[in-house]
């Protein structure tokens, strides 16, 4: 029972911590999202790779609604209307359910995500489904049993770098992409009113540059998560998230 206090203990603190961090680095832009007033924030980057192996799909969701709610206080430049909260809490929910191996509920959010954006008349408006073509490696990452398992072991092992790195990189894009831009591409269209023809040159012929960005800014992710869990690993300090799925990989076996 002591053993279990304390580790919930320390679950919370790195979550309070956690959000804490992401707040303060909202306050360094990474790159514009071109035609609107909002930015990508070195917090962004950091966030879709790192808070699923260090928190886990329950306190990271928490984290991720924390932070949502208060990160437009800290950067108005972040803010994206009442609903601003709903990308990085779908971040951090999709991260940890792939990470965890709940492939079924990320598959179930992931779909609703879908559906949401499919129902509007603007997502089939001239070429804007071509946008959508980013979704197509997280259903792979999430449904394709080999790969998710592979991720899931490089991240959990951590005994190679290369292998890591690769891994963050797929769990950043599954997390940034299936959660945090998909929510706001959502809101983008259904709220704020976006899903306009006014509004399709940032949409569709912005498709090469949104690529290149958002591959780097997983990349980016990848990297520092690399960095950040080897470090902790070296000098031997607890990760809860990590340490539980290594601790599940060793009863199973």
């Amino acid at each position: 029972m002591a053993q279990k206090y304390v580790t919930n203990t320390v679950f919370i603190a790195l979550a309070g911590v956690w959000t804490a961090l992401m707040l303060a680095l909202s306050l360094v832009p990474a790159y514009p999202i071109w035609g609107t007033p909002a930015v990508i924030t070195l917090s962004g980057i950091i966030f879709s790779s790192l808070t699923a192996p260090l928190l886990g799909p329950f306190l990271g969701t928490l984290s991720g609604f924390i932070f949502g709610w208060l990160v437009p206080y800290v950067n108005p430049a972040t803010n994206m209307g009442l609903l601003t909260f709903l990308g990085p809490t779908l971040s951090a929910l999709m991260g940890g359910l792939v990470l965890f191996n709940r492939w079924k509920e990320a598959a179930l959010v992931f779909a609703a995500q879908i559906a949401i954006w499919f129902t509007h008349p603007f997502a089939l408006y001239q070429a804007m489904p071509i946008i959508t073509w980013q979704y197509i490696p997280i259903v792979v990452f999430i449904v394709v049993p080999p790969v998710r398992k592979w991720i899931i072991d490089a991240i959990t092992t951590r005994n190679n770098p290369a292998k890591l790195a690769i891994a963050l990189w797929c769990l950043a894009w599954t997390a940034r992409i299936g959660g945090e831009v998909a929510a706001s591409n959502n809101n983008a269209v259904w709220v704020l009113g976006w899903g306009i023809s006014e509004m399709y040159p940032y949409w569709a012929p912005m498709t090469v540059y949104y690529a290149i960005a958002d591959s780097l800014n997983s990349l980016a992710g990848a990297i520092i998560g690399t960095a950040v869990l080897l470090a902790l690993n070296r000098a031997n300090i607890k990760t809860p998230a990590i340490d539980s799925l290594e601790s599940k990989a060793k009863e199973g076996n």
